[in-house]
C-alpha cells in the first residue's frame, strides 16, 4: 500500500472513530465534574497522537483524533476549553454559560460552544476562528462516522479501504458541516484584511478559504479564488502548487477529502 493509502485508511479510522486506531494514539477515561450544578460525568481524554499528515482544511491525520477532544458538561453544556479553571474564573462565565443564547447552541459540537465562549470573553479574531474550523472537522468526521457505521461489521481489509476512498471522496455535506464551514468563510475574509497578522497566517487563510469554497460546493468562487491567489504566487512555490491542484479538483466538480501530500506529489 502506498504512502498515500496508507494515510487514507489512518485518517478514516480517527475520522470514523474507529477501534483500530494504531498504538500511538492513547486515551484515558478522566471523570469532570460540570461546573454551576455539580454534575459528575466521564470523558476519554485523548493524551497522545501522532500526525502523519494533514488535509487541505489543514486537519492532521494519522494515529490521533482531529481536534483533541474536549470534556463537555452533559447538563449545563460547558466546555472545558482549558484543563483546570480556578474559582473565579468559573463564577465570571457563569451567567454567559447560564445565558438563553448559549442554552440554545447546547447541542452544537464542542468546539462550535468553544468558539462561542471564546469569542464572548475576548479571544482574538484568529483564535475564535481556529476553534472554528476545529468544529467543521468535528462535524465532518461525526458525519462520516455515522455513514461508515451501518458498512462497518465484517468488513474485508479490501472493502475497508474501497468504503474509505468513496466516502472521502464524496466529502462532507451534512447540514452542520455546511452551516459551520460558511460561518468560518465569513470569519477568514476578516482574518485575511488584518494585516497586524503575518504575511503567512493570512497566506494559510486564503488558501483554506479556497478549501472552504470547495468543499462546500461553490466551485465558480473557489475557481476564481485561487486563479487570483495564484497570480500573487511564485510559480515554484508550494502554495502555487496548491492552488494548482485545487483548480484541477474543482474543474472536475471534486469537492471531496484530499492531503496536502497528494497535492505536493508526495503519495510513496
Amino acid at each position: 500500500m502506498g504512502r498515500r493509502s496508507r494515510l487514507l485508511v489512518l485518517a478514516w479510522l480517527v475520522l470514523a472513530g474507529g477501534a483500530f486506531a494504531a498504538h500511538a494514539m492513547t486515551r484515558s477515561i478522566v471523570e469532570m465534574t460540570c461546573p454551576y450544578d455539580g454534575v459528575k460525568f466521564t470523558y476519554s481524554a485523548q493524551n497522545s497522537g501522532t500526525s502523519f499528515g494533514k488535509q487541505l482544511d489543514w486537519m492532521p491525520v494519522g494515529a490521533i483524533e482531529s481536534p483533541w477532544p474536549l470534556a463537555s458538561c452533559p447538563t449545563n453544556g460547558f466546555v472545558f476549553v482549558k484543563a483546570k479553571y480556578e474559582d473565579d474564573e468559573q463564577e465570571r462565565l457563569r451567567p454567559l454559560i447560564l445565558s438563553p443564547e448559549f442554552q440554545g447552541i447546547r447541542s452544537e459540537t464542542p468546539y462550535y460552544r468553544a468558539s462561542w465562549i471564546m469569542e464572548h470573553t475576548g479571544s482574538s479574531h484568529a483564535e475564535v476562528s481556529s476553534l472554528l474550523l476545529q468544529a467543521t472537522w468535528e462535524a465532518g468526521r461525526t458525519e462520516l462516522g455515522e455513514r461508515s457505521r451501518v458498512n462497518r461489521p465484517g468488513l474485508s481489509a479490501k472493502d475497508a479501504q474501497d468504503l474509505v476512498r468513496r466516502l472521502m471522496a464524496e466529502g462532507t455535506t451534512g447540514e452542520r458541516y455546511t452551516r459551520y464551514a460558511t460561518e468560518l468563510l465569513a470569519r477568514l475574509a476578516v482574518d485575511v484584511a488584518d494585516t497586524t497578522r503575518s504575511a503567512e497566517a493570512r497566506l494559510d487563510d486564503r488558501l483554506l478559504t479556497g478549501e472552504m469554497l470547495r468543499r462546500l460546493g461553490r466551485f465558480d468562487e473557489a475557481d476564481s479564488h485561487f486563479a487570483a491567489l495564484a497570480s500573487e504566487l511564485a510559480p515554484d512555490s508550494k502554495e502555487a502548487t496548491l492552488a494548482a491542484f485545487q483548480r484541477r479538483l474543482i474543474a472536475a466538480k471534486d469537492r471531496g477529502l484530499h492531503l496536502v501530500s497528494e497535492a505536493l506529489g508526495k503519495n510513496q
